[in-house]
């Protein structure tokens, strides 16, 4: 199915789509775009995409866990369990966050304490995640199938993108990693200029992003997590998340390596929850998933498996995001 069959069937005939067909379109395109090249549907969050990639040089390095950076927490001040603390007051804004938007002020809260560094343009940003997925075998046969309970294993991705977005590196399944340079053997992807990203320091301003986003556009959830953000960027994407209709808290999300994450997220296509995973005490972000709510009603002749209620499409931990000096460069 070409892009422009997906936006004729999502929009239908009406000559300004509604806001649902244009969720639908981007959800469709962006699957297509966005990398149902490999494992289906929980691929969608992945962007850019290289063209070219015959040309791609490959090297072997040790990988490295370590916890995503984030300054100390002061401790919330007793308070009734929804109320917000003063400006000033050097507290956590909720003691007992209950509603989607005070979980996400309080993530926001977090975010702003970050230490920061105004980066370089030919500084790097180093993403490092453990990615849930299928054992090799299986997942070659059934790229688009959900992942299997007691079966799926973490993999450790990293992931290195320079500011200036001219040189891009990443694992593949082999545990090697390629270095693929723009303009070299034809090598192209897409990519956000980071000039714009600073900028966005407001739920106003991301708005303003989103309306004209450019040639190169991903999902803020996506976003949050595959960039390396100001501390004040983050915490405005949060906030922004926050006025988005839909936006639900997930109380019994999952244990992120030992610790219990709680998901805020929203229902796509009638039937997936893609969900941001944020640890309950301190409200970092720790990674995000992808989960059916439902049972898939539509047919399956675009290739992919029936999807059942509670099955698991996508599951990632952010282990680490850090602006580096060098390519490989983990810290």
């Amino acid at each position: 199915m070409d892009e422009m069959r997906v936006l004729r069937e999502a929009f239908g005939p009406d000559a300004s789509p509604s806001p649902e067909a244009r969720q639908r379109a981007r959800a469709a395109l962006a699957g297509r775009i966005g990398g149902r090249r490999r494992a289906g549907r929980r691929f969608s969050f992945r962007i850019p995409i290289a063209v070219g990639m015959a040309g791609a040089a490959t090297v072997a390095v040790a990988f490295a866990v370590a916890h995503r950076t984030v300054a100390p927490v002061t401790p919330p001040v007793a308070l009734p369990s929804t109320a917000r603390q003063e400006p000033g007051g050097g507290g956590m804004p909720y003691l007992r966050p209950v509603s989607a938007a005070q979980y996400l002020e309080n993530a926001a809260w977090t975010a702003e304490r970050q230490q920061w560094t105004d980066p370089a343009p030919d500084q790097f940003m180093y993403v490092e995640t453990r990615e849930l997925r299928n054992p090799a075998g299986y997942e070659n046969e059934n790229p688009n199938g959900s992942l299997l309970p007691g079966r799926a294993k973490y993999r450790t991705i990293q992931e290195w993108n320079r500011l200036d977005g001219e040189v891009w590196a990443k694992t593949r399944n082999t545990g090697r990693i390629e270095v693929l340079e723009k303009g070299k053997n034809g090598m192209s992807w897409g990519r956000i200029d980071w000039s714009r990203l600073t900028g966005l320091t407001t739920p106003e301003k991301i708005q303003a992003f989103y309306d004209d986003p450019g040639p190169t556009s991903m999902d803020p959830e996506a976003l949050v997590g595959q960039y390396v953000l100001p501390p004040k960027v983050e915490a405005a994407f949060f906030r922004y998340l926050a006025q988005q209709p839909g936006m639900k808290v997930n109380n019994d999300a999952v244990n992120i390596d030992g610790r219990p994450a709680i998901g805020m997220g929203r229902i796509e296509e009638g039937y997936l929850s893609r969900e941001l995973l944020f640890d309950k005490q301190t409200y970092r972000l720790i990674g995000d998933r992808l989960i059916a709510v439902a049972d898939e009603r539509e047919g399956h002749d675009d290739g992919f498996p029936a999807t059942r209620k509670g099955d698991v499409l996508r599951q990632v931990i952010y282990t680490r995001q850090v602006i580096v000096d060098r390519l490989f460069d983990t810290r």
